[in-house]
């Protein structure tokens, strides 16, 4: 398996550096934002002395109050752009991920690897494990909420890789709880044929109740 491990490690950099530039001046931007929201308005209040007249009394509160809804205003509208702003913080680091992927994992050379289940009485997945041409590339421990979004359709993307044009060997090593309560281990392997443009690969768990048991396939396109 030929991984382009210089260039792609240097693209992982930059694109790490852009990230953390990034995040580091929105961060500063919304905690002075925040500092200034959570000031309070500053109101002087002025009391007239006992010489004043009610004229000048009551035409200091409606300053005071006026200047209080001023500033309470000011306030909503700065907490409004601190939410849109975090919005566009949200967008922004989806924007990178994708970018991410299409600069390390080009299309060409990419291989994609999802696993999917349809089982519900002769095996409870615990985990996988996976290796590539030899190598463990990937492994993953399911937590009861996974394996109950699994189970109802869902599809767990596991490894995504650069290969080469020609052919590579996938194997998994599936560990759960089998027919009567046992611990269960099994293995697959599959020979992929890695022509130009992106592969995918989906690794199936199903039951089989003519067997009484699971059975695990591996389906690519």
């Amino acid at each position: 398996m030929k991984y382009e491990s210089s260039r792609g490690d240097v693209m992982k950099r930059n694109l790490l550096q852009l990230r953390i530039v990034t995040m580091l001046m929105v961060s500063i931007f919304l905690y002075s934002f925040s500092l200034y929201a959570n000031d309070d308005p500053v109101v002087s209040d002025v009391t007239g002395s006992e010489s004043d007249s009610t004229q000048t009394q009551e035409s200091h509160t409606l300053e005071a109050t006026k200047s209080r809804l001023e500033a309470q205003e000011s306030v909503n509208e700065l907490s409004k752009d601190i939410q849109d702003l975090k919005l566009s913080v949200i967008a922004l680091n989806k924007d990178l991920r994708v970018l991410e992927e299409d600069l390390l994992f080009p299309a060409n050379t990419q291989v994609n690897v999802f696993l999917s289940l349809d089982v519900g009485k002769f095996f409870t997945l615990e985990s996988v494990k996976l290796k590539l041409d030899g190598n463990f590339v990937a492994s993953h421990i399911y937590s009861d909420k996974e394996v109950s979004a699994l189970s109802r359709g869902g599809v767990h993307k596991l490894h995504m890789a650069n290969l080469s044009v020609g052919e590579h060997t996938l194997s998994a090593f599936f560990t759960g709880i089998g027919p009567s309560g046992r611990e269960y281990k099994r293995g697959t392997t599959l020979t992929i044929n890695k022509e130009s443009g992106p592969k995918y690969v989906e690794l199936k768990i199903s039951d089989s109740t003519m067997k009484l048991q699971p059975e695990f396939s591996v389906k690519q396109w």
